[in-house]
């Protein structure tokens, strides 16, 4: 067994699995919440969620 053999085992490993990944044909959450809901509520939904929550104006409390 030489020292290489290991490594190529682990590359080998490694290039399949990001294989299998780039393989996968599922549509993206976006794209499967917009074909639920509708892009216009998807778009709603996600504005307000990605939007910024903190509270503005409470310094003082």
């Amino acid at each position: 067994m030489s020292s290489f053999e290991p490594q190529t085992r682990a590359l080998t490993r490694i290039l399949d699995d990001c294989a299998r990944l780039t393989a996968d044909s599922r549509p993206t959450a976006v794209t499967r919440l917009r074909q639920t809901i509708g892009e216009e509520l998807a778009r709603l939904l996600l504005r307000s969620l990605s939007g910024d929550h903190r509270r503005v104006g409470l310094a003082g409390v």
